[in-house]
């Protein structure tokens, strides 16, 4: 067997299948086993060409990869590192938007704003006529935005709360996308007894930007969060969104041990957890057969990054819904955060093989990331099929509620 490189891999190949993009291109370079190597030229001093440079970004970081590795080599982890360090990629394109659009409360209201005109056909065929201000591949993620519907708390949840103190973690994207799922998770948690917090003062999470190789300015907003969590006095975050829990929960990486703030860091990342997590453990009532059937995606950064599979699958069984596992379900849809905004090939083949692989006879398909919601919605109606794409928490406020999403 060769001999371990300064960066722990054996190069044993476990991970290759496991691998998004080596899956579409055969190609070891695009590979975790073959961005490795690279990195490894790239720590020995050896200049990477453009197209070396390339394969390293085409990373989609979902992880899959550091959940099969014997060595433990953290792949994601370390191509992030290298975009940090290495300005001119592709990915770094949307940082400056980024920055704008989730940096600030005006900036948030606009990116709200921006979403609520795309989801109206007459934008989108406008906006299709100029081709070189939002590219086509971009405006057709605008296919799998929601239909707008003004949320309705249910009449007979009670209100007699008894449980533990959960602040809700809102995110940008879910708050801008999909206010409603918030709105819906609120309830929920309500239902299991929990007393509910909502901070103003929170702010992005930061991942999109961390996951583009921005780390710089993003501090602040984690500082924040941090002490937005404290304030609350809550025990527990509930996250709705799997890329946010998973950033959340890295939050002691971006500070040194001896920072004051690495031992705070340390206790509101032992606080975060997936809203299916929060709910399965406070406990939702048991509900008869409903005779819809449900399959589920598992989003990257739920599965790979969490460790969270069984969870929604115990709620949506709990809640009378029927699962149809659907075969590679923890496959990367090709999201990835902007990967679809950055990388539109490879998130276009790889979103067409997410859809092949939804079950014809399912009712809809489940899920707890927002940016899988839109890229598979989209992907759904972009190749005629007729099947809902819902967040797991929007099923189960349907099924103990009785209306639609």
């Amino acid at each position: 067997m060769p001999g371990m490189n300064s960066h722990g891999c054996v190069h044993c190949g476990l991970c290759i299948s496991s691998c998004p993009t080596y899956l579409v291109t055969g190609l070891e370079t695009e590979s975790p086993r073959g961005r490795v190597w690279l990195l490894d030229q790239h720590a020995a001093g050896v200049t990477l060409g453009s197209q070396a440079i390339q394969h390293l970004d085409d990373c989609l970081d979902c992880r899959a990869c550091e959940e099969v590795c014997p060595a433990h080599v953290p792949v994601g982890h370390l191509v992030n590192q290298f975009r940090q360090n290495t300005q001119y990629l592709p990915s770094h394109s949307l940082s400056k938007s980024l920055r704008h659009f989730l940096g600030s409360r005006s900036g948030r209201r606009q990116f709200r704003q921006l979403v609520a005109w795309s989801r109206y056909r007459v934008v989108q065929r406008t906006m299709s006529w100029f081709p070189d201000w939002i590219p086509p591949d971009t405006m057709a993620l605008a296919a799998g935005l929601p239909v707008t519907k003004v949320y309705q708390s249910p009449k007979e949840l009670s209100k007699n709360v008894h449980g533990p103190s959960v602040m809700l973690f809102t995110g940008c994207v879910m708050e801008a996308v999909y206010e409603a799922t918030n709105h819906r998770a609120i309830d929920l948690l309500t239902l299991a007894g929990a007393q509910v917090v909502v901070p103003s003062a929170q702010k992005c999470c930061g991942a999109l930007l961390a996951h583009s190789g921005e780390l710089g300015g993003i501090r602040q907003w984690v500082v924040n969060n941090i002490e937005v969590f404290e304030h609350s006095q809550a025990t527990t975050v509930a996250v709705t969104s799997g890329g946010c829990g998973a950033f959340l929960k890295e939050y002691p990486t971006m500070f040194s041990p001896a920072d004051p703030y690495f031992v705070r860091a340390q206790r509101f990342s032992e606080a975060v957890h997936d809203i299916s997590e929060v709910l399965l453990e406070m406990g939702l009532p048991s509900k008869p057969k409903n005779g819809q059937r449900i399959s589920m995606h598992d989003a990257c950064h739920l599965a790979h990054g969490q460790n969270i599979r069984q969870a929604p699958r115990k709620l949506l069984q709990d809640a009378g819904y029927e699962l149809v596992e659907m075969p590679d379900a923890d496959r990367c849809c090709g999201a990835g955060g902007t990967y679809n905004l950055t990388h539109v090939a490879m998130a276009r083949t790889l979103q067409a093989y997410k859809v092949a692989d939804v079950p014809s006879e399912v009712n809809a398909v489940a899920l707890g990331n927002p940016g899988c919601q839109l890229q598979i919605a989209a992907g759904m109606k972009k190749h005629g099929r007729n099947i809902p794409v819902e967040h797991t928490v929007d099923l189960l406020w349907q099924a103990y509620w009785g209306q639609t999403t």
